[in-house]
């Protein structure tokens, strides 16, 4: 065997290539389920400062498609800079309560948070994803960043390791060239990090069937019975208390405001207590404050009188 069929083999050839030879695709997107981006969102969030971690489950379809349908949180300990170790026997367990729920998916990856530092693999999330990869090579992790999300742009990013034998033969890896689902843009950090070099990232596409988008739309629907709601007599009466002695102290503060004036004079005032609170408005919004919530108390309880 020469040295050329040997480097062929091995991948190092760029000769002679086959017409036929298969190419690594460059069309693969993950589509991720409005309730796992849900879940994911609210676990995130809830372990603001610290790093939080779970697992993805779904489907891979084929070689340019991976679904993901639902996640769960898995009991990790937690840093700042990443999430260190995984349960197995938790994992496992949570996997046959699902099944026998009708949730029959697989795990195809994991995810975990990035607190206000953006989506990127750090060693330890390396580490943690060749695991998984070599259960299954498909595998991905995922990153969110669920302080720079606000409503409307999810900071979210799919990562997959780039093979090894690849970067020994100094192959190029996967482009993602499609159009279909959105490609974050890489960030200084995520390129220092090793992003195109150790990992590279993937399309995200969020989709919404029918029952999925009447779920967000009732979300933060209130219902017609939130105008019927009546605080109890207590829960007013402690209120207004607070409220009287707020204005007590506002009308202290507007009458020193009035001493000032007739003394230094309206200008020379107005240039003392420049980005200072301004007693005067604040006591006006707390009196029409009020009288809203006691009219609206006496006329709900009258209702609820005559009504029942």
């Amino acid at each position: 065997m020469n040295i050329q069929a040997l480097m062929q083999q091995l991948g190092g050839g760029q000769g002679n290539v086959s017409p036929d030879a298969s190419t690594p695709d460059t069309a693969e997107q993950v589509t991720i389920s409005a309730l796992a981006l849900i879940k994911m969102l609210k676990h995130a969030r809830a372990g603001i400062p610290f790093e939080v971690m779970g697992l993805l489950l779904g489907e891979i379809v084929d070689d340019y498609h991976i679904r993901v349908y639902d996640v769960f949180s898995m009991p990790q300990t937690a840093s700042s800079v990443s999430v260190e170790s995984v349960d197995p026997i938790f994992q496992q367990k949570m996997v046959e309560l699902l099944n026998l729920t009708g949730r029959m998916e697989n795990c195809i990856g994991w995810y975990h948070s990035h607190p206000s530092y953006g989506c990127w693999l750090s060693s330890v999330d390396i580490n943690t994803q060749q695991s998984y990869e070599q259960l299954n090579k498909k595998s991905i992790a995922v990153v969110i960043d669920p302080i720079q999300s606000v409503r409307g742009k999810v900071v979210i990013d799919a990562f997959r390791l780039i093979p090894q034998q690849s970067m020994i033969t100094q192959q190029e890896p996967r482009q993602t060239t499609s159009n279909c689902g959105h490609l974050q843009k890489p960030g200084l950090e995520a390129l220092l990090r090793g992003l195109n070099r150790y990992y590279y990232s993937i399309n995200i596409k969020f989709k919404c069937n029918d029952l999925e988008q009447k779920m967000l739309q009732n979300l933060y629907k209130n219902s017609w019975t939130e105008g019927l709601k009546c605080n109890s007599s207590i829960e007013n009466s402690n209120k207004n208390e607070q409220c009287v002695e707020e204005m007590s102290k506002l009308a202290l503060e507007y009458q020193k405001l009035i001493d000032d004036e007739s003394k230094k004079g309206e200008q020379e005032t107005k240039i003392k207590n420049t980005g200072k609170k301004d007693p005067k408005k604040h006591l006006g919004l707390r009196v029409d404050e009020l009288l809203d919530e006691n009219l609206n108390a006496i006329l709900g309880r009258m209702m609820a009188t005559k009504a029942f």
